[in-house]
């Protein structure tokens, strides 16, 4: 059971995702519009659709704006596996960066979709039973602030299942042909903290650049402030409606940060691939 560098780690990703940011962006800036533009448009019917369903009681007509979101969200997945593919390789050394532009979508996009997509009903078939129970135990408790605590409940799961996953998922998808998930599971092993560590390192301070850019951005342009002593539903719809007018700032702020997250996590996963490659490869084909 081999242990994986932390700060090693860390480095090789900020150096990889600085020195050839130009490159991660020729790579994905084309596949990033595309889910940029439905990104905004698809959350945009959903919040308007959910707002007017919430203010007249009618929780059906937001059905066709959730089909909408699950097209989008299978739409998202197919556009970042064209992303990370290409990315992967960048940082393998297996490709250069294009002149202009690159999109490409075979056997090795269609692996990492798949394994993105399995990563998410992995998160889902953990995370649903997890919140029915913590909701059972509320209801019990008389806890009131339930619904908030949902949130902390379903990240709470995520993060514990990422660092084993995630990690090592996009690097393991291109460079090898095993089962990925459970590839990325065999190799992981022994290394859980120092992987979120890794993560912590990566996606902390994008997260803060995030909060500090946005924040920077609604200076003079305050949004409406849910009532405090408003009932549940009117706090919801505060949010809703909050939600709706940073949407394309959101949206902006994501398009930008996009190549810097993308190749961090590109970098990484192939650093720890790197350290880690000398464990026994699994003999079952995909």
């Amino acid at each position: 059971m081999r242990r994986i560098e932390v700060v090693a780690t860390i480095r090789d990703a900020y150096v990889f995702a600085v020195t050839h940011l130009g490159g991660v962006i020729g790579l994905i800036w084309v596949p990033m519009v595309l889910a940029t533009i439905m990104g905004f448009f698809s959350l945009q019917r959903y919040y308007n659709d959910f707002i007017t369903a919430a203010a007249s009681n009618n929780l059906s007509a937001v059905g066709p704006s959730v089909l909408m979101m699950l097209g989008y969200i299978v739409a998202a997945l197919l556009l970042y596996a064209v992303m990370f593919v290409a990315v992967v390789q960048l940082a393998l050394g297996a490709r250069g960066a294009p002149q202009f532009a690159h999109f490409a979508f075979g056997n090795l996009e269609w692996r990492m979709f798949r394994s993105f997509a399995a990563f998410v009903c992995v998160i889902m078939a953990l995370a649903i039973p997890a919140l029915i129970a913590a909701n059972a135990i509320f209801a019990l408790a008389r806890i009131p602030q339930a619904t908030e605590l949902m949130p902390v409940i379903f990240y709470g799961v995520v993060l514990a299942i990422m660092p084993r996953f995630f990690v090592l998922l996009p690097t393991v998808a291109v460079a090898e042909s095993a089962p990925v998930l459970r590839r990325a599971w065999m190799l992981s092993a022994g290394n859980f903290w120092r992987l979120l560590a890794v993560l912590l390192a990566i996606f902390g301070p994008i997260l803060l650049l995030f909060t500090g850019l946005a924040e920077l951005a609604l200076i003079g342009h305050p949004l409406p402030v849910p009532p405090a002593g408003g009932t549940q539903d009117m706090r919801m719809m505060a949010a809703l409606i909050q939600a709706r007018e940073i949407l394309p700032l959101v949206s902006g702020l994501v398009f930008l940060i996009s190549p810097l997250l993308v190749g961090l996590l590109a970098g990484a996963s192939v650093s720890v691939w790197r350290a880690l490659k000398d464990e026994p490869a699994l003999d079952i084909a995909v």
